[in-house]
């Protein structure tokens, strides 16, 4: 191992041990203690679950809460960071470790962070192709205030747990695009993704990210069957199984908030069909470009009618509070809870300096450093429109700012990257990129052969 390895380890573990230990200020300060009314709630689901087991769990109505109409909790939580607790408290004796299940919702959080951090370098490292960038990125992660605000011990809340499952979605979608070999990763960031939806709602966030990813490429004219393997098994690995989440249920499939998903999934298994009938059929381009249209517009016809038909039944859910008060104003979203809170407001622009603080100038520094890198790749384009989405719904509401950290991040440590780059090239007078090392590419897209044109679906 060489010696810049060994320090890249160093730093890399120098990362995971920042993020841990900041996070530990509040149980070093007052020990052992599960602080807000939120996770003091979610620490008794988890002993509920650990006592009784799921099945008793999802049964659950626990009438000593919202007297006198009382709860039915496991049908209306998002139980995975309970069975995360559960499974690690359960664990953690095989290892020769024995901490009581309180003791473990208290660390959670700060582990969690620790995994996120290094989730956001595992980004960093596929959007840019730069150990060094993927290591300033965890490193920002790591204390940016927005991450830590819900990731400190002692906060058993469901955004600490979920942000490693973004994160690791995001990586894992990013490295399913690499090559027209890797789509099978789709399967992994599907996994990951049905771990955040059983534990946040958050989760229509990342899908519809992805989905939209999945879109603008295909529309720069990406390979759409590259795109339809890696979005498919991402799509039905994660969706199938959260459908037997009590709390999610068929939301993937009814829900307003999630049809643009659903439905660039039905557009790639059509473009896929016309793909391989076109091929089975040996049809010429002419022939090929007019039989996709009458697939199409036929089959367009029919969801039509399918869907006004559902509609008018009430089949599909409206938008919720939250997303409506993204666009239109947080006093208006017609939900009095959620108008009253503070955090649903608009985000007042010194909250991204106190939340992100540098990281608000260096990521989009590290925006425009990335587009100077050519090609734009999928995981260089997913960054990109990542800080870019994110930063537009982050100012409609400032709890949002938690997704902002990630981007923010990554992009962050790519602009720290490209700035030591600039600094060993020209005042010490080394070679430019001898300061970071950088990944292989795979060469671009394999051109497609002479007799292969017609049924080429891009």
């Amino acid at each position: 191992m060489s010696s810049t390895a060994i320090r890249q380890a160093l730093f890399m573990g120098f990362v995971g041990w920042s993020a841990y230990n900041i996070r530990l200020h509040a149980v070093e300060t007052y020990g052992m203690v599960i602080h807000e009314f939120d996770p003091w709630f979610n620490y008794r689901a988890a002993e509920y679950l650990a006592t009784n087991g799921p099945q008793a769990f999802f049964k659950w109505f626990d009438y000593t809460v919202w007297y006198p109409l009382g709860r039915p909790v496991g049908t209306t939580i998002y139980p995975g960071m309970q069975f995360v607790a559960v499974w690690i408290w359960k664990l953690l004796p095989f290892l020769g470790v024995e901490m009581s299940l309180h003791d473990v919702c208290v660390m959670i959080p700060a582990w969690f962070g620790v995994v996120a951090s290094l989730a956001v370098s595992w980004l960093s490292y596929e959007a840019s192709g730069s150990v060094n960038a993927a290591l300033f990125g965890g490193m920002i992660m790591a204390i940016i205030p927005a991450h830590l605000m819900r990731s400190v011990a002692g906060g058993f809340d469901n955004e600490a747990v979920a942000m490693a499952f973004i994160v690791a979605t995001f990586a894992l979608w990013c490295r399913s695009l690499q090559s027209n070999n890797s789509w099978p990763i789709g399967a992994l960031a599907g996994l990951t993704y049905f771990s955040l939806v059983a534990t946040w709602g958050g989760y229509v966030y990342a899908v519809n990210m992805i989905a939209l990813h999945c879109l603008v490429l295909f529309l720069l004219g990406q390979d759409a069957k590259k795109l339809h393997h890696a979005y498919s098994l991402f799509f039905l690995v994660g969706t199938a199984p959260s459908l037997l989440i009590p709390v999610v249920n068929y939301a993937p499939l009814r829900s307003l908030e999630q049809i643009a998903p659903l439905g660039l999934f039905i557009f790639l298994q059509l473009l896929e069909v016309c793909r391989l009938v076109g091929k089975w059929r040996n049809m010429d381009d002419k022939q090929f470009v007019s039989f996709r249209w009458t697939v199409f517009l036929s089959t367009g016809a029919l969801l039509s009618a399918v869907a006004a038909l559902l509609f008018q039944m009430g089949y599909f859910a409206p938008l919720s509070a939250r997303v409506r008060g993204l666009f239109i104003a947080h006093t208006r979203t017609g939900n009095p809870l959620v108008d009253s809170v503070a955090e649903h407001q608009a985000t007042h622009r010194r909250s991204y300096w106190r939340f992100l603080h540098n990281a608000c100038f260096m990521g989009p520094l590290g925006g425009c450093f990335l587009l100077m890198r050519r090609p734009i790749e999928p995981a260089k384009s997913f960054l990109l429109l990542c800080g870019v989405v994110t930063y537009h719904f982050s100012f409609k509401m400032n709890r949002l700012l938690l997704l902002l950290a990630p981007p923010a991040s990554a992009l962050g440590g790519i602009a720290y990257d490209a700035l030591v780059d600039i600094l060993f090239t020209h005042l010490i007078g080394g070679k430019r990129g001898q300061a970071r090392e950088r990944k292989t590419r795979i060469p671009a897209e394999t051109p497609v052969a002479a007799g292969d044109t017609a049924t080429n679906p891009t």
